[in-house]
């Protein structure tokens, strides 16, 4: 869900001001590369609303649709950005690391995704490989309902939605996974670490129910934005899982880790050779193969 790489600052007094002014202070206010502004893109305010677990915003820009998470402290945090026209592209680069897990399980048959947002990974799936069966776990339903009403993603076909607490679904499915994808965030609180992930999936007993739940050999794939203890929580992931590679994005913006139940290490070469062979059979808009030379660990 959210990709804290792009933000944008609200002060409230700006709210009065001409857009030119907002504008200004918006650009003076965080680094270019952070922030989007009325001078540099006008985008048309489709949806402002709150719900039990977050404030939420929804804006469009030509065919291209954005779902904010608006912070306590007014910071707009991304949190899926789609292409209307081509839904599948993958807009927001950690979404295409998620899809690594085809180097480690390149012909899965049924997969998990915890964390709904604008469902851009569902679309990918759903073209690129539309074999696949895919459940989705959602806590928010306000989240559910405006992933069917803005960004045309919902149950049907091979798709299920729950709108329930993952964890609870964990503990409670009887399903296995050949894939789970880790892309839950709320608004940052007392029960989420700084960067929204509630913390009790977080921990090596919910990890534990993860792998209860994975077929053999199977992988799971955490979104980590960037924060104080994110070292912390890649460790912590390694002393449950036997073997975990771990991607470093661009511009020190997080990781994308991949933790495999299997009982042999896959060497660089190997990733890059198994990425390059999904690469030419899912043909996506992007490169695998290169992504797998952002393999740190």
């Amino acid at each position: 869900m959210p990709s804290i790489r792009m933000f944008r600052r609200v002060p409230p007094w700006a709210m009065a001001a001409s857009a030119l002014v907002v504008a200004l202070v918006l650009a003076w206010t965080a680094p270019p590369r952070l922030v989007r502004g009325a001078a540099q893109v006008r985008e048309d305010l489709e949806l402002d609303v709150k719900s039990e677990y977050s404030h939420v915003k929804v804006t469009r820009y030509n065919n291209t649709r954005t779902l904010w998470f608006v912070r306590d402290n007014g910071d707009e945090v991304i949190e899926s950005r789609v292409d209307l026209e081509r839904p599948d592209d993958l807009l927001i680069e950690y979404t295409r690391y998620m899809f690594m897990s085809y180097a480690f399980r390149p012909n899965p048959q049924k997969v998990l995704i915890v964390g709904l947002g604008g469902g851009s990974m569902v679309h990918f799936l759903q073209r690129r490989d539309p074999k696949v069966k895919v459940d989705v776990v959602e806590i928010d339903p306000v989240i559910a309902s405006i992933a069917d009403r803005y960004f045309g993603v919902r149950s049907g076909g091979g798709v299920d939605i729950h709108v329930t607490d993952g964890f609870e679904y964990l503990n409670t499915t009887e399903a296995k996974y050949d894939v789970i994808y880790m892309d839950a965030f709320l608004r940052p609180s007392g029960g989420t670490d700084k960067t929204g992930v509630p913390l009790h999936l977080k921990t090596l007993a919910f990890y534990d129910q993860l792998k209860k739940r994975l077929t053999p050999d199977g992988v799971v794939m955490f979104n980590l934005n960037p924060h104080l203890s994110v070292r912390d929580d890649i460790r912590t992931i390694k002393e449950a899982f036997p073997n975990v590679y771990v991607f470093q994005l661009r511009n020190q913006s997080g990781y994308v880790v991949a933790a495999s139940t299997a009982d042999e290490k896959m060497s660089l070469k190997a990733v890059t050779a198994a990425a390059a062979e999904s690469e030419a059979r899912l043909k996506p808009s992007f490169s695998l193969r290169a992504m797998a030379g952002r393999l740190v660990r």
